[in-house]
């Protein structure tokens, strides 16, 4: 669970959620409780050090982002853990370059992982090994290949649950 004032820089990916939905319908602790979504930077600053000149930067880096389209079609599985990766990943790993540059002292995951992360969409988080086996056998694929189009992101904060703070258009 996150710490309270937590907060992170996410893509959302409706397009994901009735994978999603799949999963928690026949193993419901494997999915967290939160919409489908890319993950760009967690944790990023703590919500009490979000002003407007942290907004005004946040809004420099997304001001010239397209929207992007990709495809979900890959799995990754590692311990307890299944996901899908974004192709083509450019454009999205470009985002985080910069976010990472502003922001060098922020590690993903607080560097549990290492100071890269590859860009993914967490399927099945924290469960048994015969669980991620199953979802990424048998789940992943009635759903994949996903294509999405990647409109916004979202800063969001944990006050007891997940928060919209800013939304962050792709528009150019």
């Amino acid at each position: 669970m996150p710490k309270q004032g937590a907060t992170a820089l996410v893509v959302p990916l409706p397009e994901a959620d009735p994978l999603l939905a799949a999963v928690a319908d026949r193993f419901p602790d494997a999915v967290r409780p939160l919409p489908a979504h890319l993950t760009l930077l967690y944790p990023f600053l703590p919500a009490g050090a979000l002003d407007e000149q942290v907004f005004a930067a946040l809004d420099e880096v997304f001001a010239d982002q397209p929207p992007l389209r990709v495809e979900f079609a890959e799995c990754r599985r590692a311990s307890g853990f299944a996901a899908l990766l974004p192709d083509p990943a450019d454009g999205l790993s470009a985002l985080v370059g910069e976010l990472r540059r502003r922001w060098p002292d922020l590690l993903p995951y607080d560097g549990r992982f290492g100071a890269e992360v590859d860009l993914h969409v967490t399927v099945a988080l924290n469960t048994a090994e015969a669980t991620a086996d199953a979802v990424t056998r048998e789940i992943i694929p009635e759903f994949t290949p996903i294509r999405a189009h990647l409109r916004e992101a979202r800063l969001i904060a944990f006050h007891g649950q997940w928060q919209l703070r800013r939304r962050f258009e792709f528009t150019a």
